[in-house]
C-alpha cells in the first residue's frame, strides 16, 4: 500500500509540556492557557482487528455473542481470538507529536464481516457492517458502532506502540466496554462500562507528517539500572511509581456445579476480580531507564540482562478486616508485561519503540489483558526479590526449548478468586491491593498500593460496590501504622526479600471458661506478610541463570513462633487464617520451651505475596514496651534456616513482679524469664 506524507495542521510548537499536564492512558495532554503543542496527524487504514469476549460475564447479563471461530494457526498468544479484516477504504487519524501517540482526532475504519448478540427474549443484535471510529466522549477510547448508528461498545485502555520503523500502529490490547446504549438496550444499567472482552489491531500507516525521521527517535544508550551517571558520584536507579488501580468483577460460577453465575444460597461460588492499574517511571536525575521485553522476545543490549526477556509483573490480592482481625482472601497469579506506551514522559525519555520505560512515562495494563490466558502464570515461576523469570519449564515453555506454547489456563486459572462465603460476613471491612513486581526496583513500596472496598451480590454476580481512597504502600501498615507502633509493626529486609510482621490485640473482658485462664484476657492476633521474600532452588546447569533459567521452587516460610514465656495461653477456634476455606491445609500450633510454634503442612507454605494470620489468648496485657525476637522459618535448603525479628509479645515479666510483689513475704527470689 502506497503511503501519503502529510505536513501538520500547524507549524511546530515547540514548549515543553510540564508533568503537571502529562498525558495519562485515559486522558490526552491537558492544555494550560499559555500552551500549544506539537500537532502531527498520522492516518491508518487496512490491516486486521482480533476479537475475544468474556463470555461467562456475558452470560450473567443474558448475552450470548456468537463470533466466529478462533483462526487457526495464531500465534500461541492469540489462539483465543476471532479475526476480522479491516477495510483499507477509510482511514482512523490520530496526533502522534515524534511518533508519541497523543489522542485520536478523527476518521474510523470499517470492520469487515462481524458478528451477533443474542439478548435473551429480547432479539438479537446485528454486528455487521462495524465501523471503528474515534471517541466522540474522550479523544483516547475508540467506539465500534453498529450499522444502525449505535456505538454498542467502546475501547479502551489501549496499549500500542508503532512497529517496524513505523510502519505499523500495533495495538497489542485493548478493552472491550460495554456502552451506556448496550445497557439500556437490555434493562441493565450496571452493564454500561464493564469489561466485556478484549481487542487486539495492527494497521497499516498510511499517512504521517511530512520529515518525520524515524531512526532519529531511536535511543542507542538506555540509562539502565546500575550503569554510572555523568561525572560520576553515583549511579541510575530503577524507582518505579504505581499511579492508580481499579477492581472490577469478571465472572463468577458456582461452587458446587461449577455452571457459569454464582449469588445463590448454599453454592459458595467463587468470584474473579480483575484491575486495570497505571504506573509511572520516576523523574529524577538518577531515574533508570527500565527494560520492557515480553515474553520469548530478545532485548538488543547487552547490559544489563543479555539475550533475556526481561519485563516488569503485576500481582493483585484482597483482604478482609472483621473484628480487628487481617486476613487475605485472595491472590492472582502472575501478569508478564509486554510494552509499554510511555505516556507523559520527560523530554528526551528513552521510550525503545513500546520496550522501555523511559523517565517520567507512564503505562496502563487494562483488565482485559490482566485477565488475558495468555498473560497469566503462576507466581512460583519467578524469583520475586529479583524479578527473574523462569522461563524454562513455566507453562509457557513446558521442555524448556524456548518455544512458547499456550498455557493452558482456563478463565479460573491465574485469577484472584474469592469465594461467596468470605464476603458475606456482616460489618466486615475489605481490602485490595495491587502491586508491580520490577527487576532491580529500589523501593518495592511505592510501586505497591491499596483501596477498601464494599463488594455485593447483584444478580447471578457481584460487584465491587464503591472503590475508596488509592493509598501507596501495602494494606499491613493499615492495619498498624508502622510510625505509629514501631514495636508493633517491623521489617525484615534481606537480599533475598522482604518480610513485614505486625501485631494487634483485642481486649475481651473477663477470661471465659474455655481459656482456663482467670482475669481479664487479651487477643493478640500476629499477621506476617511476605513481600518478596523466596528461598530459591534453580534448575541444573545451564538452566541456573539466565536466559535460560528454571525455577525449580521459591518457597517462603514454614513455621512462625512466638515467645510467650510462661503466660497462660488458650489457642482458640480459628487461631490460624490464610487465603482458603481448607481446613485441611491450615498450620498446627503446639506450645514448648516457652515458645508457641505453627507449623505448615507441605504445600502451604507462606509464599511470597501472601498474607498469613496467627492468633492467641492470654491474661497478659499488652506491652508496646516489650519485644523479643519472634522466628520464622524458611522453607528450603540453605542459611539463614531461620529469620528473625524484634516485636511486642506478652510481658510475662510485668506479671510477675504483681505475684512477687503480692503474694511473697521477705525477700523475694526473681524467677522471671
Amino acid at each position: 500500500m502506497s503511503r501519503i506524507l502529510l505536513a501538520p495542521a500547524s507549524a511546530l510548537l515547540v514548549l515543553a509540556l510540564g508533568a503537571a499536564h502529562a498525558a495519562t492512558p485515559q486522558q490526552p495532554y491537558e492544555r494550560g492557557a499559555d500552551e500549544a503543542v506539537q500537532e502531527a496527524f498520522w492516518a491508518v487504514g487496512g490491516g486486521e482487528l482480533k476479537l475475544r469476549v468474556n463470555d461467562d460475564f456475558l452470560e450473567l447479563f443474558g448475552i450470548r455473542a456468537r463470533l466466529p471461530a478462533p483462526a487457526p494457526g495464531q500465534d500461541a498468544e492469540d489462539h483465543e481470538f476471532a479475526v476480522f479484516a479491516v477495510s483499507p477504504a477509510e482511514s482512523l487519524h490520530f496526533n502522534a507529536p515524534e511518533g508519541g501517540f497523543d489522542r485520536f482526532v478523527g476518521g474510523g475504519l470499517r470492520i469487515e464481516g462481524g458478528f451477533a448478540l443474542d439478548l435473551a427474549g429480547r432479539g438479537t443484535l446485528d454486528q455487521r457492517g462495524l465501523t471503528l471510529r474515534a471517541g466522540t466522549a474522550n479523544p483516547m477510547q475508540l467506539e465500534l458502532v453498529g450499522a444502525d448508528g449505535t456505538a454498542w461498545f467502546y475501547l479502551n485502555h489501549l496499549m500500542y506502540k508503532m512497529v517496524e520503523d513505523y510502519r505499523w500502529f500495533y495495538v497489542r490490547s485493548a478493552d472491550l466496554r460495554a456502552s451506556k446504549a448496550l445497557a439500556d438496550r437490555i434493562g441493565r444499567p450496571e452493564l454500561a462500562d464493564a469489561y466485556v472482552g478484549e481487542v487486539k489491531m495492527l494497521l497499516d500507516v498510511v499517512a504521517r507528517p511530512a520529515g518525520f525521521d524515524a531512526a532519529a527517535l531511536r535511543c542507542p544508550a538506555p540509562n539502565f539500572h546500575g550503569l554510572p551517571l555523568p561525572g560520576g558520584g553515583g549511579s541510575y536507579r530503577a524507582d518505579v511509581l504505581m499511579e492508580v488501580y481499579t477492581m472490577a468483577f469478571t465472572r463468577c460460577r458456582r461452587g458446587d456445579t461449577q455452571a457459569n453465575g454464582c449469588n445463590v444460597v448454599g453454592d459458595d461460588g467463587q468470584v474473579v476480580f480483575t484491575p486495570s492499574s497505571t504506573l509511572r517511571n520516576s523523574n529524577r536525575d538518577d531515574t533508570a531507564d527500565v527494560p520492557w521485553y515480553q515474553k520469548f522476545t530478545v532485548s538488543p543490549y547487552n547490559y544489563p540482562y543479555p539475550g533475556n526477556d526481561q519485563h516488569p509483573y503485576l500481582i493483585w490480592n484482597m483482604f478482609r478486616l472483621n473484628d480487628g482481625q487481617l486476613e487475605q482472601i485472595g491472590a492472582s497469579g502472575v501478569k508478564h508485561a509486554f510494552l509499554t506506551i510511555n505516556t507523559g514522559c520527560a523530554p528526551g525519555a528513552c521510550t525503545g519503540s513500546g520496550h522501555i520505560l523511559g523517565r517520567n512515562c507512564g503505562d496502563v495494563y487494562g483488565t482485559g489483558n490482566n485477565d488475558s490466558n495468555s498473560s497469566l502464570g503462576p507466581r512460583h515461576e519467578l524469583v520475586p526479590a529479583t524479578g527473574e523469570w523462569g522461563r524454562c519449564r513455566s507453562i509457557y515453555d513446558v521442555n524448556c526449548d524456548g518455544v512458547q506454547n499456550s498455557s493452558g489456563n482456563t478463565n479460573y486459572d491465574q485469577r484472584l478468586i474469592v469465594r461467596e462465603s468470605q464476603m458475606r460476613v456482616p460489618g466486615a471491612q475489605f481490602f485490595t491491593e495491587s502491586w508491580y513486581i520490577v527487576q532491580d526496583d529500589v523501593d518495592i513500596y511505592n510501586t505497591m498500593a491499596f483501596r477498601p472496598i464494599s463488594p455485593s451480590a447483584s444478580g447471578s454476580g457481584w460487584t465491587t460496590g464503591s472503590q475508596g481512597a488509592f493509598t501507596l504502600g501495602p494494606v499491613i501498615n493499615h492495619w498498624v501504622n508502622p510510625a505509629a507502633n514501631p514495636t508493633r509493626n517491623v521489617e525484615i529486609a534481606t537480599p533475598e526479600g522482604h518480610v513485614r510482621v505486625a501485631v494487634a490485640f483485642k481486649d475481651l473482658g473477663a477470661c471465659g471458661a474455655e481459656t482456663g485462664l482467670s482475669g481479664n484476657c487479651w487477643r493478640y492476633d500476629y499477621v506476617v506478610n511476605n513481600f518478596d521474600f523466596s528461598r530459591v532452588v534453580y534448575g541444573n546447569p545451564p538452566n541456573h541463570v539466565p536466559p535460560n533459567l528454571e525455577v525449580v521452587s521459591n518457597k517462603g516460610f514454614d513455621r512462625f513462633s512466638i515467645p510467650v514465656a510462661q503466660a497462660g495461653v488458650h489457642v482458640p477456634a480459628g487461631h490460624f487464617a490464610d487465603l482458603d476455606i481448607q481446613a485441611g491445609n491450615d498450620w498446627t500450633v503446639s506450645q514448648d520451651a516457652g515458645n508457641l510454634t505453627w507449623s505448615a503442612p507441605v504445600g502451604n507454605e507462606l509464599n511470597w505475596g501472601t498474607l498469613y494470620r496467627f492468633s492467641f489468648v492470654t491474661n497478659v496485657a499488652p506491652d508496646p514496651g516489650h519485644t523479643r525476637n519472634v522466628a520464622l522459618g524458611v522453607a528450603g535448603p540453605g542459611e539463614p534456616a531461620a529469620l528473625t525479628t524484634g516485636i511486642m509479645v506478652p510481658n510475662v515479666s510485668a506479671v510477675l513482679d504483681l505475684i512477687f510483689a503480692h503474694d511473697f513475704e521477705g525477700p523475694a527470689v526473681d524467677r522471671r524469664p
